[in-house]
């Protein structure tokens, strides 16, 4: 395969995760409520141990998500790489693990909400190369993913465990009075 073909393969593949990243995040953002409320009930209702399992199976498609995306973002850095005339870094070409630190990076630094940015900590060397915009914000979605999940994620498990403490704590009172 020629060099253009290598490019247009890896910048559609790279397209392809940035939609799919997008659309995890409307997903989880604003359908996955509907699955909460199941919980929330499930919870408030039948509090046990089948609730319980429910409420951690609820999480296993946000932890899923966000490893399959980790995986897909490392692969299509290598791709978008190893094609003829293109310079991710501002370092020029890097390793396999550089990469997977560079993507770790980009998820704390969404996770930790601009501390990184404010304070300035690196966890590797790569700086993007600021000359490919399309770069950049393909980086940004990346990030931003893992910055929503996890808002997601702790806003949930807050209210879930509110919830799970008030039906334990319903339940010790209601064993009082028996």
């Amino acid at each position: 395969m020629s060099g253009l073909g290598q490019i247009d393969t890896a910048i559609w593949f790279a397209i392809a995760v940035a939609l799919a990243l997008a659309g995890a995040a409307v997903f989880v953002l604003f359908f996955h409520d509907r699955k909460h409320s199941d919980i929330e009930q499930w919870v408030e209702y039948g509090f046990s141990v089948h609730a319980l399992g429910k409420v951690l199976g609820y999480y296993r498609f946000m932890a899923l998500s966000s490893a399959a995306f980790y995986v897909l973002f490392v692969a299509s850095l290598l791709a978008l790489q190893a094609s003829a005339d293109l310079t991710l870094f501002s370092e020029g070409k890097s390793h396999l693990f550089a990469m997977l630190v560079f993507a770790f990076d980009m998820v704390m630094r969404g996770a930790l909400f601009d501390v990184m940015e404010h304070f300035d900590i690196h966890l590797t060397h790569l700086t993007m190369n600021r000359a490919l915009p399309w770069f950049v914000l393909y980086c940004f979605v990346f990030r931003m993913f893992y910055a929503l999940t996890l808002i997601k994620i702790v806003i949930s498990f807050a209210w879930i465990w509110g919830k799970v403490r008030i039906a334990e704590k319903r339940h010790g009172e209601q064993a009082e009075h028996s």
